[in-house]
């Protein structure tokens, strides 16, 4: 029997989602987890496969061998030693450009230092030159964009010959690393620095906190990753029956984990939506966890530190300028601009 697809518009992922134990939701054709503890034990199973909105047939996707292989070169060219020399030259990248910003008026943070400062990182990650990445961003937009909402068929059929377009640009290094690492890069990375900048924004003294003490920026990354990281549902599909948390999924059953909740989930964490950058062992799920854990999770870590410490390193403070639209949708939400005024620069960076 061929699965019901799945609708945009029938998705509820608001802030103020329901928890409740795992169930199927009918209208949808798939079980459903939200809390903390089921979607990180569904991380964790390996019955439980990755996969996307409307599950391919099983005969039909790659065999775990070879994406267990796969993701051992990509954690491979994604060595310590090589995160360290990405991580100084996107630092120096970084305050290059935050010269170019002052305190005497409002500037768009996205487009004058976050988009170039992450095409810069996309550049190095994918070994192609500077000005090659400038014309394939724009190319690659509507992939990002699909991301954000994969229910529109629209956008899906956008991101499909954008797909077409930039998939042979990209020659070296790992699969992952090439047009999707360009993709997540270029586009995604921005729109994920934007979304935890909004939120520190949105917190009352955490800015402060940080400037007086920008050691606490990989701390303060992690917190920001656990309130408004990039995913809001991921889905796995059973490739065996299994029974799960008290509930019998069988093989072929598709599972929507509710990310977004999860990390906000009461149960786990205590004053949920309330942010605190000096938290300690933050134990989110923005970027997965187990065997199918994002590999690209230790880059964008050193990513997000690398391009915001600087801010917090010149800047006492910072408030919104202008009101906040969002867009996007199910897959993850966006800000297309972000307008902040800063308050008075430190006289000197720290030279970390």
């Amino acid at each position: 029997m061929m699965e019901p697809a799945l609708k945009y518009d029938q998705v509820d992922l608001s802030f103020a989602s329901e928890y409740s134990a795992p169930h199927f939701d009918d209208s949808l054709g798939t079980w459903v987890l939200s809390r903390y503890a089921d979607v990180l034990a569904a991380f964790h199973c390996s019955s439980l496969s990755p996969a996307g909105l409307n599950s391919k047939p099983l005969s039909d996707r790659m065999p775990e061998s070879l994406m267990h292989e796969m993701r051992r070169e990509t954690r491979d060219a994604l060595s310590p030693v090589q995160l360290r020399v990405w991580r100084r030259r996107l630092l120096s990248a970084a305050r290059a450009l935050i010269k170019n910003i002052s305190a005497d008026q409002p500037v768009e943070l996205l487009s004058a230092y976050a988009r170039p400062a992450c095409l810069t990182l996309a550049a190095m990650v994918t070994n192609i030159d500077l000005r090659e990445a400038e014309r394939l961003r724009g190319k690659a937009e509507p992939i990002a964009t699909s991301a954000a909402e994969p229910f529109d068929a629209h956008l899906k059929a956008s991101a499909r010959t954008a797909n077409t377009k930039i998939r042979g640009c990209f020659r070296v290094g790992p699969e992952p690393l090439r047009d999707s690492g360009f993709v997540a890069l270029a586009h995604t990375l921005p729109r994920l620095l934007a979304n935890a900048w909004f939120t520190l924004l949105s917190s009352p003294g955490q800015w402060a906190v940080l400037h007086k003490d920008p050691k606490l920026a990989e701390r303060a990354v992690e917190e920001l990753l656990r309130c408004s990281g990039i995913p809001r549902i991921l889905f796995r599909t059973a490739i065996q029956d299994v029974e799960f948390n008290g509930v019998h999924i069988r093989k072929g059953e598709r599972v929507m984990l509710k990310v977004l909740a999860a990390n906000l989930d009461p149960q786990k964490f205590t004053s949920p939506h309330q942010l605190n950058v000096k938290q300690r062992r933050i134990r989110h799920l923005a970027l997965g966890a187990g065997s199918h854990s994002c590999v690209g999770a230790g880059l964008i870590r050193m990513a997000a530190v690398s391009v915001s410490r600087p801010l917090f390193d010149k800047f006492s403070n910072a408030e919104l300028a202008k009101p906040v639209e969002w867009r996007g949708g199910s897959g993850y939400r966006f800000l297309p601009s972000l307008w902040v005024q800063f308050g008075v620069p430190s006289d000197l960076m720290n030279p970390e």
